[in-house]
């Protein structure tokens, strides 16, 4: 199974409010994030994902939670990465795509195989905040696009590409690896 992250974050690594908010409204990293996720398995947190109700349209949401009684309104649930890998390997996905929040980037993190990372340039209060990626993880970058402030997006990003060097045998062992 491969797994790829995608967040947008500012260069202090705020990616939200703390209470389930996105603290910017950036229509170009939201047509990205679409344009990335079409038809994937996407792993959230439940927050995140009750934040983004109706966003789904052609993907298949996994919603990671510790409460056993709750049931999303579209997707499946998961106590675990381990257990949403297992849910998607057992769909016949051979992707999932990470999308938050911070617990769950925080979990996913080392067994990730790439990052999607919107680098917005703005230092903005938060509550919730990206893992720090580089923190003994070696990524070598694949693509780098930035793009200006304009009428519609407040602030400059550049969207950027990682894929992880280290080889698959130093990473956690987990599930119904493909």
């Amino acid at each position: 199974m491969h797994l790829t992250m995608i967040a947008a974050m500012t260069r202090n690594r705020v990616i939200g409010t703390g209470s389930g908010k996105i603290p910017w409204h950036l229509p170009r990293d939201t047509k990205h994030f679409r344009d990335f996720t079409n038809g994937k398995h996407l792993v959230l947190g439940r927050v995140t994902f009750e934040e983004m109700s109706g966003w789904f349209t052609n993907q298949t949401p996994i919603v990671l939670t510790r409460d056993k009684s709750y049931t999303p309104d579209h997707g499946l649930k998961a106590g675990s990465i381990d257990e949403a890998i297992s849910e998607a390997a057992g769909m016949g996905a051979e992707e999932i795509a990470v999308c938050g929040g911070a617990e769950v980037y925080s979990e996913a993190l080392p067994y990730a195989d790439e990052l999607f990372l919107t680098l917005i340039d703005a230092s903005i209060e938060g509550g919730a905040y990206f893992p720090d990626h580089e923190d003994g993880i070696e990524w070598e970058e694949i693509n780098r696009e930035a793009f200006p402030s304009d009428d519609e997006n407040e602030y400059a990003m550049t969207f950027l590409h990682l894929r992880r060097v280290h080889p698959s045998s130093l990473r956690p062992p987990r599930l119904h690896r493909l």
